[in-house]
């Protein structure tokens, strides 16, 4: 099962593209540079939103080689969202085991099963409505301006000492 971006996420960046393009040792994946931004938008504001597939474009089966080494990260946030939001404790052990062994495989390049990588589809299109009202709808117009704008947006969003 194939990440997906929300197309009128695509559009959203088109602006700072050139500029992230150009930042030395950056590696050209701008589609999934932005799936990653609004799927951490979706984790921090616990949005998710379901998308019918006309509305979606396919990206990559698994994280680009930019991403590899913090894929395990993404999947972690992700599963540590899915387990606050379904109540379960930490201590619940065999629940835990139950909910986390739905969403992933290990056998798989991503790490999820492909309903673990249906629910992360999710949070990027939820997220994607996180930016929008964090930007007031406007989308940016340079990296610097929305890697600013993005961080201040997360750290208001964050309660304090949270993580995850």
């Amino acid at each position: 099962m194939d990440f997906f971006i929300r197309k009128t996420a695509r559009d959203w960046f088109r602006d700072i593209w050139d500029e992230f393009n150009a930042l030395p040792g950056a590696k050209a994946a701008p589609n999934f540079d932005a799936f990653y931004f609004c799927f951490i938008a979706g984790i921090t504001a616990n949005r998710k939103e379901y998308l019918p597939a006309e509305e979606t474009a396919q990206l990559v089966p698994e994280f680009p080689e930019a991403y590899k080494s913090r894929g395990a990260l993404l999947v972690a946030l992700f599963l540590n969202q899915e387990i606050r939001n379904q109540g379960v404790l930490l201590t619940e052990r065999k629940r835990v085991h139950d909910d986390i062994s739905k969403l992933v495989d290990p056998r798989a390049a991503n790490h999820l099963s492909d309903y673990g990588v249906r629910e992360f589809n999710k949070y990027s299109f939820g997220g994607y409505e996180a930016l929008l009202e964090w930007f007031d709808g406007d989308r940016p117009r340079s990296l610097e301006t929305f890697l600013r704008t993005f961080k201040l947006k997360l750290d208001e969003a964050l309660p304090t000492g949270d993580v995850g």
